[in-house]
């Protein structure tokens, strides 16, 4: 249908539903949304996984690795919108150290019991197969002497309590 002279466009003829608002700006409040702006929240977002993979590094370490990954490629990120948009994106550098810490100390534990493998799963065994208390000191005789040469430190160092001499 083409538009007459002097009259108006049908609204169905102008793409729009009759039974809808009319065209214009939409409804609601005008503004940015409410609460932080998305490259704070990503900032705070990295640091919180920052800390949670420092925590997780020291009792579950497979669990620090992924977090302190997920917090330095959250942070970069966060890091690299905001100076885009000119903002701020505050906790995106501490999560960014407090992973790569995280993540340090997984790494190494990581490292260390891949290295100390077959001493620790032969002493875990053998605590294991031990009735009694003699038996764990001899488990301990027969495994701590090799994790003490594999990791070069001098002999009796590892598993001892050292107690300070008392003199009177």
């Amino acid at each position: 249908m083409s538009e007459q002279p002097g009259r108006p466009a049908h609204p169905v003829e102008q793409g729009r539903d009759p039974a809808g608002p009319p065209p214009g700006p939409a409804p609601g409040p005008m503004g940015p949304p409410p609460g932080p702006p998305p490259v704070e929240r990503t900032g705070r977002r990295a640091l919180w996984l920052g800390v949670v993979a420092l925590v997780t590094s020291l009792f579950f370490y497979p669990l620090g690795l992924v977090l302190g990954v997920a917090a330095l490629v959250i942070g970069i990120r966060a890091r690299r919108r905001a100076r885009t948009a000119r903002a701020v994106a505050p906790g995106a550098v501490p999560g960014i150290v407090l992973g790569s810490v995280g993540l340090a100390f997984s790494a190494l534990s990581v490292a260390l019991t891949v290295f100390l493998w077959p001493e620790l799963s032969g002493y875990q065994e053998c605590l294991g197969a031990a009735n009694t208390g003699t038996d764990k000191t001899a488990c301990k005789h027969e495994y701590f002497p090799k994790i003490e040469k594999k990791l070069d430190l001098p002999r009796g160092q590892h598993g001892q309590v050292r107690r300070p001499a008392v003199t009177l």
